[in-house]
């Protein structure tokens, strides 16, 4: 069997599967995210070189999550806000991704150290972990977050295999192409517009939603890219055949998550319409 059939058959199986948890069985659905986070966390430790500062970014990461929000709380009360803190929350969550995207395409360090390992650690996992709390509460929000991804990672893939010639960022990721990478900017929104247009919703706000969910994803994928290779390995764990581990099959997905949480609070909140938010009320 070809590693391309293992990847395809390994990623429907778990997608589908992940699908049927979440919404036919909301409870389990969240015991399953549960469970696929702390794999994903348990890899990423293994990214970081020394034992003891594996344990010592696992206490700091529980100490963050418990004191952050308390924090926030304090910060918006101090400030007089009316606005709930978890907003300010999320769009520190988002600018952070928006500073390691920029930093990634201007990366020059020959080696990563451990503590700058974690620093990234604590950008990308404490957001995506505070994201699953808005976007397990409904069952269609990860099912368009994990399905706009897959379309955009399953375009740029094949994309870059027939067309691919110019590497993005070969000392990071030399299977990245600018023809995949363009072609997933241009088909995914198309896709992701073709959908809304069969609800008869917005078209224009999918078209940039599929734009930046790609965009967004490629950063996440690009980002831990880096920090494989920094370690050495090509694959975070060998646990799903084809793909490695969850973080090689999730990490577009962790990037997008607080994003689209930020955008599920503005709704909320704010009463902004975003498009997709009312596709996943509208099937939920």
């Amino acid at each position: 069997m070809s590693e391309l059939t293992k990847r395809v058959i390994s990623a429907t199986v778990l997608i589908l599967l992940f699908a049927y948890l979440i919404y036919d069985a909301s409870y389990l659905g969240v015991i399953a995210a549960a469970i696929v986070f702390a794999l994903i966390f348990w890899e990423f430790l293994l990214l970081i070189e020394q034992k003891k500062n594996r344990i010592i970014f696992l206490c700091v990461f529980i100490i963050l999550n418990i004191f952050v929000p308390l924090l926030l709380i304090q910060l918006i009360k101090f400030l007089h806000q009316n606005y709930n803190s978890s907003i300010y929350a999320f769009f520190f969550f988002c600018l952070s991704w928006c500073i390691i995207g920029i930093w990634i395409f201007r990366f020059n360090v020959k080696k990563l150290s451990d503590l700058q390992v974690c620093f990234l650690g604590s950008l990308i996992l404490i957001p995506a972990l505070n994201s699953l709390f808005i976007i397990l509460s409904n069952p269609m929000y990860p099912l368009i977050i994990i399905g706009s991804v897959a379309i955009a990672d399953t375009v740029a893939y094949f994309s870059g295999k027939l067309f691919g010639k110019r590497k993005i960022l070969p000392k990071i990721s030399p299977g990245k192409t600018i023809e995949g990478f363009i072609s997933a900017l241009l088909i995914t929104p198309l896709c992701l517009a073709t959908i809304a247009n069969s609800f008869d919703l917005n078209i224009i706000e999918f078209l940039f939603f599929g734009f930046f969910v790609t965009l967004i994803s490629f950063v996440g994928d690009i980002t831990f890219s880096l920090l494989k290779r920094n370690k050495g390995v090509k694959e975070s764990s060998n646990l799903i055949p084809g793909h490695g581990g969850f973080i090689d099959l999730l990490d577009g997905v962790i990037a997008v998550l607080p994003f689209f949480a930020f955008s599920a609070l503005l709704v909320f909140y704010l009463e902004y319409d975003f498009a997709w938010i009312t596709f996943a009320s509208m099937i939920n």
